[in-house]
C-alpha cells in the first residue's frame, strides 16, 4: 500500500515588517521611512511565511491547506492542492483537505466543511515550522522598489497607498 506524503501547507516566505494599523496587521514590503513611528511596528524586518487559509462552515477557524485527496485516491500537494480544491469544490465535496488549522493543529476535513463563499484569510507565521499564526493580515504595502509580489498574496490581500 502507497504511503501518503507529508502535506506541503501552501504559502510564501517573504522578507517584511508587520505594522499594527487601524484595520489590523498591515505587512510592509518595502523600506520604511526613517522617521516612521517605532509604536507601530508589531514585528521587525526579517524572513517570515505567509499562508493561506480556508474558513470552515459554522465556526471561526481556518484551515492552510497542504494535500488534497480526492474520494477515487487522487492526491495533490501544495499548491497544486490549493488550486484544484478551489477550482473544483463542487466537483468533489466529499474529497479531503489535510492541513494545519488556525489553532496550530493538522486536521482533516472535507471540502464540503469548508465556506468558499468567505474571504481567504492570510495569516503570518514567524517560520515555515510555527504552527501558530502570529496573526491575520488585513493589507500589504510596497513601496516603488519592491519586486514584484506572490500572485496569492495580490489576490487575497487589498493594497495600501500609503502606510499606516
Amino acid at each position: 500500500m502507497p504511503t501518503i506524503p507529508e502535506p506541503q501547507l501552501v504559502g510564501d516566505e517573504l522578507n517584511a515588517v508587520l505594522l499594527h494599523s487601524d484595520a489590523g496587521l498591515v505587512l510592509a514590503l518595502g523600506d520604511l521611512p526613517v522617521d516612521y513611528p517605532p509604536e507601530r511596528i508589531a514585528r521587525p524586518r526579517g524572513p517570515l511565511v505567509v499562508r493561506y487559509a480556508l474558513a470552515y462552515l459554522q465556526r471561526e477557524a481556518w484551515i492552510v491547506p497542504g494535500l488534497f485527496a480526492s474520494e477515487y485516491g487522487a492526491i495533490l500537494l501544495g499548491r497544486a492542492a490549493w488550486d484544484y480544491a478551489l477550482e473544483h469544490t463542487n466537483l468533489h465535496p466529499r474529497a479531503d483537505l489535510v492541513g494545519l488549522r488556525s489553532d496550530g493543529r493538522t486536521d482533516q476535513v472535507m471540502l464540503r466543511q469548508l465556506d468558499f463563499g468567505r474571504p481567504v484569510a492570510v495569516l503570518a507565521y514567524e517560520t515555515s515550522a510555527a504552527r501558530l499564526p502570529l496573526g491575520s493580515l488585513a493589507a500589504y504595502w510596497t513601496d516603488t522598489d519592491t519586486p514584484p509580489l506572490p500572485d496569492l498574496l495580490a489576490e487575497y490581500l487589498p493594497c495600501l497607498d500609503r502606510l499606516p
